[in-house]
C-alpha cells in the first residue's frame, strides 16, 4: 500500500508508532536520542516521522521535561553591524542543539533590559545570554541571582559572579596604536567608547599605555568619547578640523566611529591614508568594502556568539556552579587607511 504525506496537524506519537510497528515508548527514545535502539528500529521510526509529517508537541515537552528549550539573547543596539553577527553565531549554534533563541533589543537601556529580564524569566527560558548596555551594573547583580545559567558576552561583570565570553580588548588597543606608530605617527586622536563600558575602559588604558611605551604625550585635546556610532565619529573629527588641532592619525574605538571619521576627513578634502591614518575596531563587513578599506582590529564576533553558546548549554546540562571564562584574541587586519606610508610620512599633520 503507498502511503502519502499527512496534511492532518493532529498527527501524535501514537500515530508514529503505529505506522512504524512499535510501541510509543520505542519513539519517544529515538526521537529524545536515548541509546539502546537498533539502527533498523530507528530508520524505520524516522521514516515514520516523515510520512506522517509528525512534529512532537513542544510544549508539551517543555512542561514533561520542564525545558522550554529555548534561550534569551539581550543585546544593547541590533543597529550596530557588530551584533547581528554575534547574534547569527549564537542563533546558528543554538539551532544545532536544538534550542531557539529569543532575541531583545533593549537600545542599551536599563529599564528595557530590566524589562526584558523579566520578561525571559516569565516564558521559563533555558538560560539568558547578556550583553549590557552602559548602565547594565544593577541588572548583572539581578541576573547572578536568577535560578538559570546566565553567559555575558563582549563585557565583564564586576561581580565575577557570572560566566562570560570575552575579548581582549586591551591588547587589541595596543595592536592598533602601535601599528599607527610603526608606519610614523606621533600625533594620534582617539575617539573612545562610552566611558563606563568595560570594553571602553579596556580599549582606552591600550591607547595611553601604548603612547606611554613610546614615549609620546596623551593630547586630552586630541581625545573624544564616542558613542560607538557613526555620527560620534563624524562630529569628534569635524570639531578637530575645525579647531584645525594638529594630528596625523586617528585610532578610533569601533569602525563605525571610524568610518564616521573617514567622511569627515574628505569633505574637508583631508586624504586617508596620505594625510591622515586611520584604525577602528570590530572588522565589521562594511570595513572591507568602505573606501579607503579600513585598518581594523578583529573581533570574531559569530564566533563569539557560538562560544556564548556552547557554555551556556554546559552550564544548563550541569549541576556545578563554577563560573567560566573564554577570552578572545586580537588580530589586526590591515588595509588602506593606514598602508604605504612609513618614516617619509612622520611630519605630516593637519597644521594651522
Amino acid at each position: 500500500m503507498e502511503h502519502t504525506k499527512s496534511t492532518n496537524t493532529n498527527v501524535t506519537i501514537k500515530d508514529v508508532a503505529r505506522t512504524a510497528g512499535v510501541s510509543i515508548a520505542t519513539v519517544s527514545r529515538i526521537l529524545n536520542g536515548s541509546a539502546g535502539v537498533s539502527e533498523e528500529l530507528a530508520a524505520r521510526v524516522n521514516a515514520a516521522v516523515d510520512m506522517l509529517e509528525y512534529r512532537p508537541n513542544a510544549v508539551a515537552r517543555a512542561l514533561k521535561e520542564r525545558k522550554s528549550r529555548s534561550i534569551g539573547l539581550v543585546i544593547p543596539d541590533i543597529e550596530n553591524p557588530f551584533f547581528p553577527s554575534l547574534v547569527r553565531g549564537a542563533e546558528d549554534a543554538a539551532r544545532q542543539q536544538g534550542y531557539a533563541v529569543i532575541l531583545c533589543n533593549t537600545d542599551g537601556n536599563a529599564v528595557e533590559e530590566d524589562r526584558y529580564i523579566q520578561f525571559l524569566f516569565s516564558k521559563q527560558v533555558d538560560g539568558i545570554l547578556f550583553i549590557g548596555g552602559i548602565e547594565s551594573q544593577g541588572n548583572l547583580e539581578m541576573l547572578a541571582d536568577l535560578p538559570v545559567p546566565v553567559v555575558t558576552l563582549d563585557r565583564r561583570a564586576a561581580t565575577g559572579k557570572l560566566s562570560a565570553v570575552v575579548y581582549d580588548n586591551y591588547q587589541g588597543a595596543i595592536l592598533a596604536v602601535e601599528h599607527l606608530i610603526k608606519t610614523g605617527r606621533k600625533k594620534i586622536a582617539f575617539i573612545s567608547g562610552p566611558l563606563k563600558s568595560s570594553s571602553s575602559i579596556d580599549r582606552r588604558r591600550g591607547f595611553n599605555d601604548t603612547l606611554d611605551k613610546f614615549s609620546l604625550p596623551v593630547n586630552e585635546k586630541l581625545t573624544f568619547v564616542g558613542n560607538y556610532s557613526f555620527d560620534s565619529g563624524y562630529q569628534a573629527i569635524k570639531e578637530l578640523i575645525e579647531k584645525k588641532e594638529s594630528f596625523d592619525a586617528i585610532f578610533a574605538a569601533n569602525d563605525m566611529m571610524a568610518i564616521g571619521a573617514i567622511e569627515a576627513l574628505l569633505e574637508a578634502s583631508i586624504r586617508v591614508p596620505e594625510d591622515i591614518a586611520i584604525v577602528g575596531f570590530d572588522d565589521i563587513r562594511l570595513a572591507f568594502w568602505h573606501k579607503p578599506s579600513l585598518t581594523t582590529v578583529r573581533q570574531p564576533a559569530y564566533e563569539m556568539g557560538q562560544a556564548a553558546v556552547a557554555m551556556l548549554i554546559k552550564q544548563m546540562s550541569s549541576t556545578s556552579a563554577e563560573v567560566l571564562e573564554q577570552k578572545f584574541l586580537p588580530e589586526l587586519i590591515v588595509r588602506k587607511s593606514t598602508e604605504n606610508q612609513g618614516a617619509e610620512h612622520e611630519t605630516k599633520a593637519i597644521r594651522e
